[in-house]
């Protein structure tokens, strides 16, 4: 009866599920229901087991949690900042360390030939004193009293010589055996510093762009500082270059617009007196006026009108006083250029001929040409002819303003002549 009802047990695994699906008839026996139960819950976690281990393809939730390069990039370089900022910090303090030990150690050894020079001059002063006490001695008392005294001074004065004597010896071994932990500490200390840049080094050179960073926000205030000193010292340009170190390894914003601020002050003040330079060099030479005008340009550009309008009044007063004399002297030799047939054109120590060339009356279809021209030199008008001809259709507009542009026109024979 069991052999038969066991033959009616059934299993169905289905391919497309990792369920087992066991049918038992109702005459089975119910105690082999929890190994069937068993075996379906196996077979299920087998199919799952499976089915993660052979799986390539990454899940939803992994694609998103993944960080992006820049994020990467962005974590290397705060670790390369914290490690860079580190060694500085320690290098620095190695430095610092060093340099008070070494003062200290420079403080005793003075102290110490101090010490031996002190012994050294009270034993070359015993004898001295030894001869006055005698000499008192001898003044003063007689007798027993004379030589047990004298007695006394001896020994006392042997006894001296000896405690100074051996003072003198153990200073001096201290001199000596400071001196040598002085050496011996210089290649100590010069190794540690040598140790510490060299690590340093090492990761800068892997993060440059971190490490000028660094760098420059370790030395901002150093820089800002150098930078107003260098202002008040006059030297414009260091101080500009210490100021942009500054604001790049971000000094105080405050303290930065401050420096920026009396360096532009200083810049005026510079533009100004050279400027104010320019205009009383040389304010009574020919083009001056001219010069000085486009000095005032530059100073209105600049901020410092202000600042030079009194020297460049001043000057140009000169400059049009030694003008209008110019004038005076140029004015007859145009007259008679003019009255040969030549328009004149008169600048500033200068005097243009311009001729016409051509048939027909002046200006009526004549071509134009320059002539020569007559430049003051010193106190004397020299003529000077162009190396290169210089013609035009029609008179320049400089000439055509000339006072001597309408002149009556003279006869081809008074031209000719």
């Amino acid at each position: 009866m069991n052999s038969t009802m066991l033959t009616k047990v059934t299993s169905v695994i289905v391919s497309e599920t990792p369920n087992l699906l066991v049918v038992a008839s109702e005459e089975g026996q119910k105690e082999n229901a929890q190994e069937f139960a068993a075996l379906e819950a196996s077979v299920a976690f087998a199919t799952v087991k499976s089915a993660n281990e052979y799986s390539t393809e990454p899940s939803a939730c992994q694609i998103a949690a993944a960080p992006t390069l820049e994020e990467i990039e962005n974590e290397i370089a705060a670790a390369a900042q914290q490690r860079i900022e580190g060694a500085l910090r320690e290098l620095n303090e190695t430095r610092a360390r060093i340099e008070r030990e070494g003062n200290a150690r420079d403080a005793a050894l003075r102290a110490a030939q101090d010490r031996v020079k002190k012994t050294h001059a009270e034993l070359d002063g015993l004898a001295g004193e030894r001869v006055e006490m005698e000499r008192r001695a001898q003044t003063f008392l007689t007798g027993d009293a004379l030589k047990a005294t004298m007695e006394k001074i001896h020994l006392a004065f042997n006894v001296r010589q000896l405690e100074l004597e051996d003072a003198l010896a153990l200073a001096g071994a201290d001199v000596e055996e400071m001196q040598t932990e002085i050496q011996a500490a210089l290649i100590s200390d010069a190794l540690e510093l040598q140790f510490a840049a060299q690590s340093l080094e090492l990761l800068e050179t892997a993060a440059p762009d971190v490490a000028t960073a660094v760098r420059l926000e370790a030395t901002a205030m150093e820089n800002l500082a150098a930078a107003a000193q260098a202002v008040k010292g006059g030297l414009l340009r260091d101080a500009e270059v210490l100021l942009e170190q500054a604001k790049a390894g971000n000094a105080d914003p405050a303290k930065v617009a401050e420096v920026g601020q009396a360096l532009g002050e200083a810049r005026r003040n510079q533009t100004a007196r050279d400027l104010i330079t320019r205009i009383n060099a040389q304010a009574d030479q020919i083009g001056a006026v001219r010069r000085i005008k486009k000095l005032l340009d530059e100073a209105e550009a600049a901020g410092v009108a202000d600042r030079i309008a009194p020297y460049a009044k001043r000057a140009l007063q000169v400059a049009r006083e030694g003008a209008n004399a110019r004038f005076a002297q140029a004015r007859p030799i145009a007259d008679h250029l003019a009255s040969e047939g030549f328009v004149p054109v008169v600048g500033d120590g200068r005097i243009e001929a311009w001729k016409a060339i051509s048939s027909g009356s002046r200006g009526h279809g004549s071509s134009w040409t320059l002539d020569r021209v007559i430049v003051l030199r010193g106190q004397a008008w020299a003529v000077e002819t162009p190396r290169v001809p210089i013609t035009r259709k029609e008179l320049p507009e400089r000439a055509q303003h000339s006072r001597w542009s309408k002149h009556p026109p003279v006869s081809e024979a008074a031209a000719a002549n």
